[in-house]
C-alpha cells in the first residue's frame, strides 16, 4: 500500500479487513502515524479529524470519499494535508473519482482485496495513470488466475473475463469451524469476483457473480450498467438489481443518488448504456433514492434494495 514513515494514515472503519488489522499493522512496520476515527464517519467529522491530524493519506469505501467531498464543496475549505486516497471494498464511480482529484487536489489509489487475503490483493501505485476500473497488480505473493465457471484456467489470461481465484501465503486454507478446504487441490481460492486481465497485468473487477441477474435465461451484469451510469457527474450513487417479472425471470431497473434531485430525466440516465450494453440490457424502470442505502461496510446494501425494490412490478393500469 506504500505508506512511509512521513505519513499520516486515516483507516475508516467500513473497510473492516484493510483497516482493522491491515494498516495497524503496515502503519507501524512503516513508521507511519495510524489515525482511527472511531464511529464518526461522517463527512464534517473526517474532514475536521483530517485537518487537525494532518492526515496525508486515507483509506476508505467510496461512499465515505463521498461524504467528505460533499461536505468540503459544502463549506468551501480544504484539506491540505491530504495526499492521497485508496479506496477499495467497492467499484469506484470514474465521476467521483474525477471531483476527488479535482477538488481535494488528491491522487485516487484504487485497489482491491478481501478478508481472505488477509486482506490486499492488488493496489493502482501513485504514479499509474488514473482509471477507476482498474484496480492495480498484484502484491508480490499473490497469484491470480481467470477461469471459468467451474475452476478450470481459461486458455487466454489477458483481455478475457472470467471467474477470478487467488493463492498465496497469506490466503485463507479454510475457514473457522470448518473440516473442508477453502481453496482446490493446488491452493486457489474461489474470490466469487468476475474480472479481467490488461496486459500489464492491472485487474478489473467485472462483477459479483451472485450478483449477476439471468433475464429469459441470459445474464446481465449489473456492475457494467452500474459503471456507465456512475460516471455522468449529476449522478453519486448507482446500483442495478434484478425485480422479479412474470415473463423474463428477472429484468433489471435502476437506483440512483442524484447531486441534484431534477438534474436529469430516466432518457438521459439510461442513453449513455445505448451502444455501450445489450439494448435488452438497459434497466426497464429508474428510481431515485434521496438516499443510497449503505451497508456497516459501508458499501451500497444491495441485500436491502433487493428487499424493498425487487418484487414485481404491478401490472399497468388499463
Amino acid at each position: 500500500m506504500a505508506v512511509s514513515g512521513a505519513d499520516a494514515v486515516l483507516a475508516v472503519v467500513p473497510m473492516f479487513h484493510a483497516n482493522a488489522w491491515g494498516l495497524p499493522f503496515a502503519c507501524p512496520a512503516a513508521g507511519a502515524k495510524l489515525v482511527l476515527p472511531g464511529r464518526n464517519n461522517d463527512g464534517a467529522s473526517l474532514t475536521r479529524l483530517i485537518r487537525s491530524e494532518n492526515v496525508t493519506v486515507g483509506v476508505g469505501v467510496p461512499t465515505v470519499w463521498l461524504g467528505v467531498l460533499e461536505h468540503v464543496e459544502a463549506e468551501g475549505g480544504e484539506v491540505p494535508s491530504l495526499q492521497r486516497i485508496i479506496v477499495g471494498g467497492a467499484p469506484m464511480p470514474p465521476a467521483l473519482m474525477a471531483r476527488l482529484e479535482d477538488r481535494l487536489g488528491v491522487i485516487v489509489q484504487t485497489s482491491w482485496g478481501m478478508t481472505e487475503l488477509s486482506p490486499s490483493g492488488t493496489v493502482a501505485a501513485a504514479s499509474d495513470p488514473r482509471d477507476a476500473s482498474l484496480s492495480g497488480r498484484p502484491g508480490i505473493g499473490v497469484d491470480l488466475r481467470i477461469t471459468d465457471a467451474d475452476g478450470r484456467p481459461l486458455p487466454e489470461q489477458r483481455g478475457v473475463e472470467g471467474h477470478l481465484r487467488v493463492r498465496g501465503a497469506a490466503v485463507v486454507q479454510r475457514y473457522f469451524g470448518e473440516t473442508e478446504p477453502a481453496t482446490d487441490a493446488d491452493g486457489w481460492f474461489a474470490t466469487g469476483d468476475l474480472a479481467r486481465l490488461d496486459d500489464e497485468g492491472n485487474l478489473a473487477i467485472t462483477g459479483r457473480a451472485k450478483d449477476l441477474i439471468k433475464s429469459g435465461g441470459e445474464w446481465i451484469n449489473p456492475a457494467e450498467i452500474e459503471a456507465v451510469v456512475g460516471a455522468l457527474p449529476e449522478v453519486s450513487l448507482a446500483a442495478v438489481i434484478g425485480r422479479s417479472h412474470p415473463k423474463w425471470g428477472e429484468r433489471p431497473i435502476l437506483l440512483v443518488e442524484l447531486r441534484d434531485a431534477g438534474a436529469l430525466t430516466d432518457e438521459a440516465l439510461l442513453s449513455p448504456l445505448e451502444g455501450r450494453v445489450a439494448s435488452w440490457w438497459i434497466p426497464d424502470a429508474v428510481v431515485r433514492l434521496e438516499s443510497m442505502p449503505l451497508a456497516a461496510t459501508g458499501k451500497i446494501d444491495k441485500l436491502r434494495l433487493r428487499a424493498e425494490y425487487g418484487a414485481a412490478a404491478p401490472p399497468a393500469a388499463t
